[in-house]
């Protein structure tokens, strides 16, 4: 009996083993994925705003063809405070067929002095837009998508440096 006894804690034992050395590995793979991904072509790291849970109504920004509130979701540079990269989605219908019911998402690029009034203390910014795939039945269905999509939008990806034109070592701008 001691001897199966024995045997059997001797396999216990090494299945042990076998988890932490997965465990170590898995440790390992992801301590060089997060290095490498914060430094990923030295681009700015962006940090989500949080406040009112991440998700701020943005007012009017879509123009003649916004047609619903919009969602704003701001990241900032975690290094430079003052650059700022801002996602509004908005419920928005086409000019020429004002029957046609899409979700647009805005991206602004914007430096400025003092972060808690970004448009007050601008110093430069850019703006591109762009209709989301999909048609909507309906105003609500559309509104109901664009703040989905605010709540869903958790990482800013922009290639920015978050530099101005004007900068001398500036290199790249909002694509």
């Amino acid at each position: 009996m001691t001897v199966a006894r024995q045997l059997g804690q001797a396999v216990l034992l090494l299945a042990l083993l076998g988890c932490v050395a997965r465990l170590l590995a898995v440790t390992i793979a992801n301590k060089d994925l997060q290095r490498h991904t914060a430094t990923v072509h030295d681009r700015p790291i962006w940090i989500r705003d949080q406040c009112c849970g991440g998700v701020l109504p943005g007012g009017d920004i879509g123009g003649d063809s916004q047609a619903s509130e919009s969602f704003s979701v701001r990241f900032h540079h975690r290094d430079h405070p003052g650059v700022l990269v801002t996602y509004c989605y908005d419920a928005t219908t086409d000019p020429d067929n004002p029957t046609t019911i899409t979700v647009q998402r805005e991206i602004e690029y914007l430096l400025c002095t003092d972060p808690t009034d970004p448009g007050g203390s601008e110093l430069w910014s850019a703006y591109r837009t762009t209709v989301l795939p999909g048609r909507y039945a309906s105003l609500q269905a559309a509104t109901d998508a664009a703040l989905e999509a605010a709540q869903a939008h958790l990482v800013c990806e922009e290639p920015w440096s978050g530099r101005s034109p004007w900068t001398p070592e500036h290199q790249e701008e909002p694509r």
